[in-house]
């Protein structure tokens, strides 16, 4: 295919820098309608009978500090926030949650206080006790198969990876709340290394930093300090202290060993360690056009595969980290498709719509060829990646065309998708994923890493253009309510070789350069704010499970306008105790006939930093974003202005939490709108952009109130527009909005075509 014209320049999205107006708002709280009536009696009677078998079973249970830990299941019609069974366990009584499970809670309760508790199920008066009493459902000992998941013990030993000391695994502590009881777990965690288990080499004991000069020396400097940072057991205990929760890999001899261990109590999860892999294909020619002469100027994306051998590429390298993985042992080739791909991939695949982006890389050599006996714990692999991203500042974009060999569970965030993610946050750096490869069924980590751009495959029509799903990728949505994959982009193409290849390594790797570029071009660009200007950019209408919300469009990039549209992006701090308003006028091309008519897209995406943790099982998010483009039409009952939804959510309220979190993803972080608008009767010249933060589990971050919770960015993107490029609608929002906007992008035009190379 020949290359296109290139297109007029396009406008350019513009920042909108008008303060919202918060309102305060008041939060519900539990009252006699709050209480289940019709069970109230019969849950009396069951829990109490269960709190009196506890408190006899109880001497058989492990204790620490002479407390036990309880799993308090709800019903199905009480699993809203609101509905958290604070009052009934609280310090008072000697009771604490410690976190969310499965459909309920984990409590921290003083075993001597079981018989008490029998008696105040049965007969407390208070309101708060009696609506927690009718809505939670049963009452339990956290049992040694809980620590497994859906898993059985028996199939988390066999699936374990072998090494010479015994088999490895991921274990959670559990987060015990009390001082004394905490300490005791310590002691009592410590006592098993005489045998039962075995800690791993230190952190990074084994990669060779060298002398290489290809490598910096304060990179070098920073991987030496990780591995001489000590015993893993005692930095996991050091850990603990400090936040009562704490994840180390153990290695365990025997299968009697793994019972021991998870018969001390000590363990609130437990997980196989499993290996990292390249996103393997399945099954072209040169490019025509060289690399650009001087590519310095370029943005660097960080590439986390096999390395990088194919001398053709050494000179789009811009640094290389000391390997993870031995030269023998990489999967160099994948590390070397890859690369080409994020260099010049619409080079290698001029037959398919892609736009023209060069960019540099920097090779990280971290994952090794199938058949390999290199062995990498995840630990190693997250702290090598922390040390290289730290010591590469000026790279914010790092592909990883890498995954776990196993679906990722619904129920629970992986260890090293949250890993990646608080990487992703620590060093405010946009990580592009790939979804992972069948056989399998669903994503595969880290594909569930909330702070990345995940990556499904997608094959292409005849005319190069996006079609429907690929047969080799797999399949969303993730754990928690993430709508993952994010975005999808072909995954059919052509690579170093000419060979065609498949998977969704590939669809990242075409993923990257415009995530790079993107970053490149905006004024104080963000991780999220790329991150929705892709997804805002995209071509589907609403989230799918294999497709995402679609693939960037080439029509214009995600710093650009479409013709016909206004695009306004906007980052604010909000805080849970205050709802959120901007106002904006309405361009005229959009009420031209009297009535609204039109199409807008509303994109926001919460950074849900601090309210985030691996301990909190399915709400894995503490946090979620309620966001709106509403206008005005009628009174309320009390005479006050009407406002209704142009572009939002469904209204959660009116269905169960249940519901709301299947089929709106309501604890999602990202919100994605978009909406066709025809004959839409309005009252007022002004539009109004509504949000509000809502917050849960707050005892799993010390807080008591959610006026404590500390102000949270947010990322918004909105569009507005008719499609018809005669109409100016740019231009009469920019003009009505005055000072109030500017542009979004760097001043400079950088080129982003072939010309003069």
């Amino acid at each position: 295919m020949a290359d296109p014209p290139r297109q007029p320049l396009l406008n350019p999205v513009l920042r909108f820098t008008k303060d919202p107006k918060p309102e305060g708002v008041s939060g519900g709280g539990k009252n006699a309608a709050s209480i289940m009536t019709g069970r109230l009696p019969k849950q009396r009677r069951v829990l109490s009978r269960q709190f009196r078998d506890l408190g006899t079973q109880a001497t058989q249970q492990p204790r620490f500090d002479g407390r036990v830990v309880l799993y308090a299941s709800m019903f199905d019609d009480s699993l809203a926030p609101s509905y958290t069974p604070n009052d009934l366990f609280q310090a008072t009584r000697s009771a604490r949650l410690i976190a969310p499970y499965r459909s309920g809670y984990l409590v921290e309760i003083a075993a001597d206080q079981l018989d008490r508790y029998a008696g105040i199920v049965e007969s407390s008066g208070l309101t708060k006790d009696q609506v927690d009493i009718s809505r939670i459902e049963a009452v339990r000992f956290f049992e040694s198969a809980d620590a497994g998941g859906a898993a059985s013990l028996d199939e988390i030993w066999e699936s374990a990876p072998v090494t010479d000391a015994g088999k490895a695994f991921v274990v959670w502590l559990m987060p015990l709340r009390g001082r004394d009881a905490a300490e005791e777990l310590i002691q009592r965690f410590s006592v098993l290394r005489d045998g039962t288990i075995v800690p791993p080499p230190p952190l990074l004991a084994g990669i060779d930093v060298g002398t290489d000069t290809d490598v910096p020396v304060g990179m070098r400097r920073a991987l030496k300090t990780l591995a001489a940072s000590g015993d893993r057991f005692n930095l996991a205990m050091r850990t603990y202290r400090l936040h009562h929760r704490a994840r180390t890999t153990v290695l365990v001899p025997s299968r009697t060993a793994l019972d021991q261990l998870i018969a001390s109590g000590t363990v609130f999860r437990i997980e196989p360690v499993q290996s990292i892999s390249s996103t393997s294909p399945g099954e072209g020619r040169e490019p025509d056009r060289p690399l650009p002469r001087d590519m310095t100027t370029l943005p660097i994306v960080g590439v986390v595969d096999g390395g990088l051998t194919a001398a053709s590429y050494r000179h789009a390298e811009a640094w290389r980290a000391p390997p993870l993985i031995a030269d023998g042992a990489a999967d160099t080739q994948h590390g070397n498709w890859v690369t080409s791909l994020v260099v010049q991939g619409h080079d290698w695949n001029n037959n398919l719509n892609l736009p023209p982006l060069y960019c540099q890389v920097g090779t990280v050599q971290a994952v090794a060829k199938k058949g390999s006996r290199a062995f990498v714990d995840p630990q190693d692999f997250v702290a090598y990646l922390d040390s290289v991203m730290a010591s590469n500042p000026e790279t914010r974009v790092w592909n990883l065309s890498l995954n776990q060999p196993y679906s990722c569970d619904l129920e629970a965030v992986s260890a090293l998708g949250h890993d990646i993610a608080m990487l992703a946050r620590k060093h405010s750096v946009l990580p592009i994923i790939s979804i992972g490869n069948k056989p399998g069924m669903r994503l595969q980590p880290p594909g569930d890493c909330e702070a990345a751009i995940t990556v499904g495959g997608r094959v292409h029509d005849n005319n190069g253009d996006p079609a429907g799903k690929c047969p080799v990728s797999l399949c969303g949505p993730g754990p928690s309510s993430m709508q993952k994959p994010d975005l999808s982009h072909f995954s059919h193409v052509r690579a170093l070789g000419g060979v065609v290849i498949r998977g969704s390594s590939f669809a990242t790797s075409l993923t990257s350069p415009l995530a790079a570029h993107t970053m490149e071009r905006l004024r104080e660009a963000s991780p999220d704010l790329v991150k929705a200007l892709l997804l805002h950019n995209s071509d589907g209408v609403t989230f799918d499970p294999a497709l995402g919300f679609g693939t960037p469009t080439t029509a214009s990039l995600p710093w650009e306008c479409r013709p016909g549209f206004v695009t306004l992006q906007w980052r604010a701090s909000l805080r849970p105790s205050a709802a959120y308003y901007w106002e904006l006028p309405i361009p005229e091309s959009l009420k031209r006939t009297g009535k609204l008519k039109g199409t807008g897209a509303l994109t926001a995406i919460l950074n849900p930093l601090p309210m985030v943790t691996d301990y909190a099982g399915p709400n894995y998010f503490s946090v979620r974003l309620a966001t709106a483009l509403q206008y005005q039409r009628g009174k309320t009952p009390k005479n006050a202005a009407k406002f209704h939804n142009l572009l939002g959510s469904l209204d959660t309220g009116k269905i169960t939490e249940q519901e709301a979190r299947s089929f709106d993803h309501k604890w999602s972080p990202i919100r994605h709108h978009k909406n066709d608008f025809q004959g839409v009767s309005f009252e007022s010249d002004m539009l109004r952009i509504y949000a509000r933060i809502y917050a849960r589990d707050l005892y799993l971050y010390g807080y008591s109130s959610a006026d404590e919770i500390p102000e949270m960015e947010t990322i918004f993107v909105l569009s507005l527009g008719t499609g018809d490029e005669n109409d100016d609608v740019y231009n009469e929002l920019r003009d009505q909005l005055g000072a109030f906007v500017e542009t979004a992008v760097v001043e400079a035009d950088i080129d982003v075509d072939n010309e003069g190379f």
